[in-house]
């Protein structure tokens, strides 16, 4: 029986993965066709907190990892808690303390990431601007 429920969850996951990916993909997708890559406070928030040069970075990959990183983060949350058998109250209080911590960790590691790979301005061109 426990093994009926596991294949549930895992399915439950990934359609909400999937409906949640697409919406975020398009949706982000839309507004960097029509040059508006600076409204989206994901990829203002990596170039600010990482200081990454904007010219580098191509902007429809850091929106794809951008729309799989909060499908992720928003299926597994849902996912979660739809196991979780607690009153309401618990349940938002326990949603929202993993979503604040689920977005933190995951985009500190996806910035992390692109300043290793190289994405990260110039030293002198950082102390120019200061």
């Amino acid at each position: 029986m426990e093994n009926i429920s596991f294949w549930w969850n895992v399915i439950f996951f990934l359609v909400v993965f999937l409906i949640i990916y697409i919406i975020i993909y398009c949706y982000n997708l839309r507004k960097i066709k029509k040059k508006k890559e600076n409204t989206m406070l994901e990829y203002h928030y990596l170039i600010s907190k990482f200081h990454l040069d904007p010219e580098i970075l191509k902007a429809r990959k850091v929106i794809l990892v951008i729309s799989i990183i909060d499908a992720f983060i928003i299926s597994f949350v849902t996912t979660f808690l739809s196991v979780v058998e607690l009153s309401i109250f618990w349940q938002i209080m326990i949603g929202f303390v993993l979503l604040v911590s689920l977005i933190y960790a995951c985009y500190e590691i996806y910035g992390r990431y692109l300043v290793k790979k190289g994405f990260q301005k110039k030293i002198k061109e950082r102390k120019k601007k200061k």
